[in-house]
């Protein structure tokens, strides 16, 4: 090792001590934003300067005598702790999971990420000093400061050039879908309604869908489960994902309480063996080590066991799965110039009710056990026994409560065909909307979006047979060069979509290497070149993030605007 590395001092240096806060810290309840859980957290904050609270009760904020027990919520480390600036002073910061907490979080557990949400706060002293903190330009390929007045100036001349020459399908937008509604409320608003551009996409799809349509098409809501249900559940059915390394709170609170107080059997769903499997199993669980993407096969056998059993639940089916007549009549299909419409009564893509749908199951060679086995490599007596745990009535006759919840490992592998056919198993086994017999997605980031406008639909060019439309494929639509003007908010766009080298090939070619490049100042020089770039077939890209962010916005965005995040906004 070198002199100057053994004297160099590491930049970030973790805090080996952390104050407790005072009884009279200001304190904010607040939730995490990082997954959909939304455990509830405490933030304290006194100025820096001021006394700190002591080890007893009677001396800080949270009421606990220090040191505390193993496990008792209330835990303030150094993760949970920073300094940030309040009404122009340092304050110090901590923010912890609510031991008081008495529904989601209860107690105030945490995951990991949630145990270091204070590292979030913007602090100059730390590496959040990194943060977009003015809007800037790129002028001559070097992104340089300005104010928000010449940065939007120069966003809004250019979006309106793009929309009056070029159409509102060339003004495209991509955007975050998560971080609760006051952000989804504003951008759907701006291009759904204001704009009315069909060129927009959620930050993980090319167009704007939804990611499940076979639950959709069935009627069931992606959302439906409260927490509580996981813990009355009889068996639980977990596909294309693991809750016990990604569901931390959704685990420990509630998968276990019904684990260890219901006696609730887990069936996990993944091609590897993961920590959860290995729980899951040691209390009576099931590993079903599917391929991707072979899961439909699966789920038509485990249909089939069920059926050819008679284990199938006959008075659910009876009340709310559409018979031969509410099929025929398209009852509960909404209008004709709907997607689910198109897929059912427009593509004779559906069945006569529950008994014409159990003569096709059994007619297809996929749902049968050693065929469907073969399919995905797995043993077939696990078919056997996933459709006993999930549907075989118990020795006195009850029912088993069985719940259904699913990921990307599931939807993002063979999406349609994978939905649709989890859906129809949770439909016979008279899972939704029932105490402990729900179907949901577990979900990843936070959700709580509220659109502004209606998607135009009718503006895609995208004409299917008939009168009928699909929904603009954004990345596809970029890369045929019909994109002009692109507002790129919260999202990485080009790792997070397939064919990222392709994608990122199209983004340099429509902005680098295009010929008219900003090189002055001068604010009417610079929409004069950028207009002049849109109506030579590239496109301009304002992007606005939390971090500067590779290559979206240090490489190709003409625009960099700054962003406000969690504990910084005040919406509401």
């Amino acid at each position: 090792m070198s002199r100057k590395a053994e004297n160099s001092q590491p930049f970030f240096q973790p805090e080996d001590q952390v104050p407790l806060p005072p009884k009279n810290a200001d304190v904010i309840t607040t939730c995490c934003d990082y997954c959909v859980m939304a455990c509830g957290f405490k933030v304290y904050r006194w100025p820096v300067g001021a006394p700190s609270g002591g080890p007893k009760r009677s001396e800080n904020a949270l009421g606990l005598n220090y040191p505390l027990r193993p496990g008792q919520g209330g835990w303030v480390g150094p993760n949970q702790y920073t300094q940030g600036k309040w009404q122009g002073k340092m304050h110090h910061i901590a923010v912890v999971g609510d031991h008081k907490s008495r529904v989601v979080n209860v107690g105030g557990g945490h995951s990991i990420r949630g145990g270091c949400i204070a590292q979030k706060v913007y602090n100059p002293q730390k590496p959040t000093q990194d943060r977009l903190q003015h809007p800037m330009l790129r002028i001559n390929d070097l992104l340089m400061p300005v104010t928000w007045d010449f940065a939007l100036d120069v966003a809004a001349a250019v979006s309106k050039h793009v929309i009056k020459m070029h159409g509102e399908s060339a003004w495209a937008m991509k955007y975050f879908s998560y971080q609760y509604f006051e952000n989804t409320y504003a951008l759907t608003k701006l291009a759904l309604k204001s704009i009315n551009s069909p060129a927009v996409a959620h930050h993980d799809h090319p167009s704007f869908v939804n990611s499940v349509p076979g639950w959709v098409d069935i009627g069931y809501d992606i959302f439906s489960a409260s927490h509580e249900d996981f813990a009355l559940a009889d068996c639980i059915l977990i596909s294309g994902t693991d809750p016990f390394e990604t569901k931390t709170t959704l685990w420990n609170h509630w998968i276990l309480k019904g684990i260890n107080g219901n006696q609730t059997k887990v069936i996990m769903v993944n091609p590897r063996r993961t920590a959860g499997v290995a729980y899951a199993e040691k209390y009576g669980g099931l590993h079903l080590d599917v391929l991707p993407g072979s899961d439909t096969a699966v789920h038509m056998a485990i249909e089939r066991v069920i059926v050819e059993n008679g284990w199938e639940d006959t008075e659910f089916i009876n009340r709310w799965v559409a018979n031969h007549w509410e099929t025929d009549s398209g009852f509960g299909q909404g209008t004709r110039n709907t997607p689910w419409q198109w897929r059912t009564t427009w593509g004779k893509f559906q069945v006569k009710g529950f008994e014409d749908w159990k003569k096709w199951l059994l007619a297809q060679e996929e749902s049968k056990v050693e065929v469907a086995a073969k399919i995905a490599a797995i043993d077939p007596t696990k078919i056997y026994r996933a459709a006993e745990m999930m549907a075989k009535p118990k020795d006195s006759g009850e029912r088993v409560k069985t719940s259904i919840c699913i990921e990307k490992g599931l939807y993002w592998s063979n999406n349609y065909l994978n939905t649709a056919s989890i859906g129809t198993l949770g439909a016979i086994l008279g899972c939704g909307g029932r105490p402990g017999q729900v179907m949901t997605r577990l979900g990843g980031h936070q959700r709580g979006g509220v659109s502004g406008g209606k998607y135009p639909t009718w503006k895609s060019p995208y004409k299917a047979p008939g009168r009928r439309r699909h929904r603009l494929d954004l990345d596809r639509w970029l890369e045929a060069g019909h994109v002009r003007f692109a507002y790129v908010v919260g999202t990485t766009w080009i790792q997070a979509m397939p064919g990222s080298a392709a994608l990122e090939d199209v983004f340099k070619r429509l902005t680098k290497f295009n010929p008219h490049q900003v090189r002055s100042f001068d604010k009417q020089t610079v929409i004069d070149t950028l207009k002049r770039r849109v109506d030579s077939g590239g496109m301009v890209i304002a992007n606005q993030e939390i971090y500067l962010r590779d290559p979206i916005g240090n490489q190709y965005a003409d625009i960099v605007l700054p962003a406000a995040t969690w504990g910084e906004e005040n919406f509401t």
